[in-house]
């Protein structure tokens, strides 16, 4: 009788950001485009369910339906400002200013639930909607201004917009200008009913993660043809004409490789494989399909017997499967002897990056707060003096993601001074409430008075931590005269990505390798710690730690933890990184030679392992980053 046997491995591959998404995966075969009652198209995927090529009935949609804010009052937040002066007697500029967000509002949720639900336009019935998808900014102008007025680079400094996309839904996004007469009156005009779009489109550009069909492969094997082969070349081996057999040869890994490959040819083993996408990681998978086979068909061998390693096996160090030797596996092959054929699937999956953008323009919007006076108005400017400064100040969209993590809220403070009366002093805030209320915009306005240098003014910047702390204690006022400010957070994230290889620890005896990561946060030493338990069989481990910005690298040490109590633990010493969010947990050749004065020096090192307090900080007493200023150019306030 024919046996199939099926082997199915599902890999999802990770790609790592410098801003990590905590997402969920997308299935790319599980795809819905609807279409609500007002034309609103939504594109949908369901969310992949692991392991299992089952389609699931939740599902997640890309960023859609780019729109106007809306205050809490129903008022639209855009503000066209059309000024004139009694000299001219017609349009002298314009202030320009709206606030812009996508997601569905609560009315188009509805529907879309319910058309899931209903198993309409191709959803099945009792479908649900779990909300938008998780999102990351395609790069750093992934919020982009399409309109011929306004792109002109002239203009350069006179738009004041936020450069990253904004990844939630009801999150607003800021858009300002100021024009002058000719510009004010191109952009009016453009926004006349008769004409069919304006001349301002505004684009937010994304990349979301979703899983696809990457490799398929099918083994065949004629276990016939395999004992009919095996015959063969133990009768024709030299081991066998000493009397050791062929089952007990000992051969290295290229030799078994060559044997197997021998057998492909003449048709023993049949294998075809099928990629569907254009991937490094696929090579890896290939790889592992061919160790299986190499796993079942032989055992290691660890006998002191075993030959020399070749000069193309030295080169490849410190590759295991080199060094190591085999003996096929009588037991398992003696027993597939007994079977005709047996066939081997493998089917693997990857996650990979697929990119989106949503576009809207200033026509769709502009028809509905064309007569709300709060939107649109005119004003007349008759004197100097009572000219207004408008300031705005502006999130960098690279914070918003600490606010979560690391950061109450931020304060603001800004003044004017001024040669009399009394100086214009003003401060806001801004915590999470703001940001999903308002965006990450605040304006600010002062008269200019008399002043000569009326567009002057100072400003200071204050962050709250987690844990009651202020950074920095005693901020210093900063002067500008810019219509608008952008300011960052003084930390950044950065993700590093630690491996080790599980094979060699779990060989030496090693049940968990730590890698301690020193870095500068808020002015402070903190120390962070990554492990990697061998047991657990994950050999790459992910930590997003937060930095000062004005740091460029950190520095790590490797410390592994032994079964055997008489070993213990070893610390292998502090080593700087530089703009590299890799380390790999590479184990000293002096532990491999097993350097008796090396191993009883790392082992008293393990001893005296600092622990950082509750908050990730280490006292002064026990800091290292000092020792590496000059190769980090650490900067510290």
């Amino acid at each position: 009788m024919k046996t199939i046997l099926k082997l199915s491995i599902t890999l999802i591959c990770f790609i790592v950001y410098s801003h990590t998404i905590n997402a969920q995966i997308l299935d790319s075969e599980n795809k819905l485009s609807l279409v609500l009652s007002d034309g609103t198209q939504v594109t949908m995927f369901g969310q992949s369910i692991s392991l299992s090529d089952r389609k699931s009935k939740n599902y997640f949609y890309l960023p859609t339906n780019p729109h106007l804010s809306i205050g809490k009052d129903g008022t639209p937040k855009f503000m066209l400002l059309k000024y004139m002066t009694e000299d001219k007697g017609k349009a002298s500029g314009a202030l320009f200013h709206m606030l812009m967000e996508w997601g569905l509002s609560p009315k188009q949720q509805s529907e879309l639930e319910r058309i899931l639900k209903n198993g309409e336009q191709g959803a099945r019935k009792g479908s649900v909607l779990k909300g938008a998808a998780d999102v990351v900014p395609d790069g750093d102008n992934s919020f982009r201004i399409i309109s011929a007025l306004l792109s002109d680079p002239n203009r350069a400094g006179k738009v004041i917009m936020a450069k990253k996309a904004t990844v939630m839904p009801g999150a607003a996004s800021a858009f300002a200008t100021k024009m002058d007469a000719i510009e004010t009156q191109l952009m009016v005009a453009s926004l006349d009913k008769e004409r069919s779009i304006a001349d301002l489109s505004l684009e937010l550009s994304f990349k979301y993660a979703v899983q696809m069909p990457a490799a398929k492969g099918k083994a065949i094997i004629n276990w016939k043809k395999m004992q009919t082969q095996f015959k063969q070349d133990s009768e024709s081996s030299t081991y066998a004409r000493n009397g050791k057999g062929l089952f007990k040869t000992i051969r290295n890994y290229d030799e078994v490789h060559k044997f197997i490959e021998r057998l492909t040819e003449k048709k023993v083993i049949q294998i075809k494989w099928e990629e569907n996408l254009a991937d490094d990681r696929i090579n890896k998978m290939r790889e592992a399909f061919y160790q299986f086979f190499l796993d079942k068909m032989t055992n290691v061998a660890e006998e002191a017997t075993a030959e020399p390693p070749t000069e193309q096996e030295r080169e490849a160090m410190p590759n295991k499967k080199y060094r190591r030797r085999y003996i096929f596996n009588k037991t398992y092959l003696t027993s597939k002897f007994q079977q005709n054929t047996e066939v081997f699937n493998f089917d693997a999956k990857l996650a990979v990056n697929k990119y989106f953008s949503v576009t809207g323009n200033l026509a769709d919007w502009y028809d509905a707060v064309r007569d709300n006076e709060k939107c649109v108005s005119e004003v007349t400017l008759n004197e100097p003096f009572f000219e207004h400064r408008t300031i705005d100040f502006i999130l960098d969209l690279d914070a918003i993601d600490i606010f979560e993590k690391e950061v109450n809220y931020v304060t603001v403070n800004v003044r004017k001074k001024r040669k009399s009366g009394n100086d214009f002093k003003k401060h806001f805030t801004m915590d999470q409430a703001h940001l999903k209320e308002n965006g990450p915009t605040k304006s600010i306005s002062y008269a200019m008075g008399s002043n000569k240098d009326g567009e002057a003014y100072e400003y200071k910047a204050q962050w709250s931590l987690r844990g009651g702390k202020l950074f920095p204690e005693n901020p210093t006022y900063k002067k500008a005269d810019l219509a608008g400010i952008t300011f960052s957070a003084p930390i950044e994230g950065r993700t590093i990505e630690c491996e080790a290889d599980l094979e060699e620890l779990s060989a030496m005896g090693v049940a968990r390798a730590t890698i301690q990561l020193r870095y500068y946060k808020f002015g402070k030493e903190v120390q962070t710690n990554v492990p990697i338990t061998v047991s657990k069989g994950v050999s790459i481990m992910e930590k997003t730690i937060f930095m000062d910005v004005n740091t460029q690298g950190y520095a790590y040490q490797l410390i592994v933890d032994y079964k055997d109590p008489s070993k213990g633990k070893m610390a292998f010493g502090w080593q700087p990184k530089i703009n590299d969010d890799y380390v790999y947990a590479a184990i000293p050749t002096e532990v491999l030679d097993e350097n008796v004065a090396f191993i009883e020096k790392v082992i008293e090192a393990g001893k005296v392992i600092v622990k950082p307090s509750s908050d990730g900080t280490i006292n002064k007493a026990s800091g290292i980053l000092d020792r590496f200023k000059d190769v980090l150019n650490i900067v510290k306030n």
